[in-house]
Protein backbone atom coordinates (compact mmCIF):
# COMPACT_ATOMS: atom_id res chain seq x y z
CA UNK A 1 0.00 0.00 0.00
CA UNK A 2 1.37 3.25 -1.35
CA UNK A 3 1.72 6.48 1.36
CA UNK A 4 -1.31 8.21 -0.79
CA UNK A 5 -4.77 9.09 -0.81
CA UNK A 6 -7.12 10.73 -3.04
CA UNK A 7 -8.40 14.28 -2.34
CA UNK A 8 -12.53 14.61 -1.19
CA UNK A 9 -12.39 18.00 -3.32
CA UNK A 10 -10.59 17.31 -6.39
CA UNK A 11 -9.30 13.89 -6.71
CA UNK A 12 -5.54 14.42 -6.91
CA UNK A 13 -3.02 11.88 -5.23
CA UNK A 14 -2.05 13.44 -1.47
CA UNK A 15 0.76 12.00 0.37
CA UNK A 16 0.04 11.38 3.95
CA UNK A 17 2.13 13.53 6.47
CA UNK A 18 3.69 11.35 9.53
CA UNK A 19 2.50 11.89 12.56
CA UNK A 20 -0.79 14.53 10.82
CA UNK A 21 -4.24 13.70 11.13
CA UNK A 22 -4.91 16.84 9.48
CA UNK A 23 -3.36 18.44 6.40
CA UNK A 24 -4.20 20.94 2.92
CA UNK A 25 -4.49 19.37 -0.34
CA UNK A 26 -1.37 20.16 -2.41
CA UNK A 27 -3.44 20.82 -5.66
CA UNK A 28 -6.82 22.41 -4.41
CA UNK A 29 -5.94 23.36 -0.94
CA UNK A 30 -8.78 21.81 0.57
CA UNK A 31 -8.75 20.31 4.50
CA UNK A 32 -8.38 16.81 4.49
CA UNK A 33 -8.64 14.32 7.29
CA UNK A 34 -5.73 11.49 6.80
CA UNK A 35 -7.34 8.20 6.68
CA UNK A 36 -6.42 6.12 10.46
CA UNK A 37 -4.41 3.34 8.41
CA UNK A 38 -1.92 5.88 6.60
CA UNK A 39 -1.40 8.16 9.82
CA UNK A 40 0.61 5.08 10.92
CA UNK A 41 2.41 3.95 8.53
CA UNK A 42 3.87 7.38 6.36
CA UNK A 43 7.73 7.12 6.60
CA UNK A 44 9.12 10.37 6.47
CA UNK A 45 10.51 11.69 3.79
CA UNK A 46 14.68 12.95 4.53
CA UNK A 47 14.68 16.15 5.62
CA UNK A 48 16.15 18.38 2.67
CA UNK A 49 19.18 20.34 3.92
CA UNK A 50 18.00 23.71 4.91
CA UNK A 51 20.53 25.99 4.53
CA UNK A 52 20.99 28.88 7.19
CA UNK A 53 21.88 31.71 5.81
CA UNK A 54 25.50 33.66 7.73
CA UNK A 55 24.98 35.53 10.75
CA UNK A 56 25.19 39.31 10.95
CA UNK A 57 27.02 41.18 13.53
CA UNK A 58 24.59 42.72 15.87
CA UNK A 59 24.53 46.48 15.54
CA UNK A 60 25.34 48.42 18.79
CA UNK A 61 24.11 51.96 18.55
CA UNK A 62 26.51 52.65 21.20
CA UNK A 63 29.87 51.76 19.10
CA UNK A 64 27.84 53.08 15.70
CA UNK A 65 26.88 56.54 16.79
CA UNK A 66 29.98 58.18 16.22
CA UNK A 67 30.38 56.98 12.57
CA UNK A 68 26.16 57.49 12.02
CA UNK A 69 26.45 60.76 13.48
CA UNK A 70 29.60 61.72 11.06
CA UNK A 71 27.70 60.22 7.47
CA UNK A 72 25.09 62.20 8.69
CA UNK A 73 26.54 65.40 9.40
CA UNK A 74 26.67 66.64 5.72
CA UNK A 75 22.40 66.36 5.25
CA UNK A 76 22.43 68.07 8.57
CA UNK A 77 24.35 70.89 7.42
CA UNK A 78 22.56 71.21 4.03
CA UNK A 79 19.27 70.96 5.59
CA UNK A 80 20.09 73.85 8.26
CA UNK A 81 21.47 76.04 5.59
CA UNK A 82 18.52 75.49 3.21
CA UNK A 83 15.88 76.53 6.09
CA UNK A 84 18.24 79.66 6.83
CA UNK A 85 17.83 80.87 3.59
CA UNK A 86 14.14 79.76 3.63
CA UNK A 87 13.37 82.22 6.52
CA UNK A 88 15.78 85.36 4.78
CA UNK A 89 13.79 84.91 1.95
CA UNK A 90 10.57 84.90 3.65
CA UNK A 91 11.85 88.12 5.45
CA UNK A 92 13.16 89.59 2.26
CA UNK A 93 10.22 88.84 -0.27
CA UNK A 94 7.90 91.22 1.13
CA UNK A 95 10.47 93.60 2.20
CA UNK A 96 11.37 94.09 -1.52
CA UNK A 97 7.27 94.14 -2.62
CA UNK A 98 6.82 96.65 -0.36
CA UNK A 99 9.17 98.88 -0.98
CA UNK A 100 8.64 98.88 -4.90
CA UNK A 101 5.33 99.39 -3.59
CA UNK A 102 5.82 102.19 -2.02
CA UNK A 103 8.03 103.71 -4.47
CA UNK A 104 5.50 103.24 -7.04
CA UNK A 105 3.00 105.44 -4.72
CA UNK A 106 5.67 108.14 -4.17
CA UNK A 107 6.24 108.38 -7.77
CA UNK A 108 2.84 108.54 -8.13
CA UNK A 109 2.14 111.43 -5.65
CA UNK A 110 5.17 113.04 -6.80
CA UNK A 111 4.31 113.18 -10.83
CA UNK A 112 0.97 114.32 -10.23
CA UNK A 113 1.85 117.71 -7.95
CA UNK A 114 2.47 119.68 -10.58
CA UNK A 115 -1.10 118.49 -12.16
CA UNK A 116 -2.77 119.29 -8.39
CA UNK A 117 -1.26 122.50 -8.00
CA UNK A 118 -1.16 123.76 -11.61
CA UNK A 119 2.55 124.47 -11.94
CA UNK A 120 2.38 123.92 -15.66
CA UNK A 121 -0.13 125.99 -17.77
Amino acid sequence: MTDTFPCTACGGPNEAIPGASQMACTYCGANLTIPNELRMQATPKPAARIQTPPARPTVSLEKEAPDLLRKAQPFAIKAWNTYAYWTWLRWLIPTCLTLVVVGVLICAVLGALPVVFGLFR
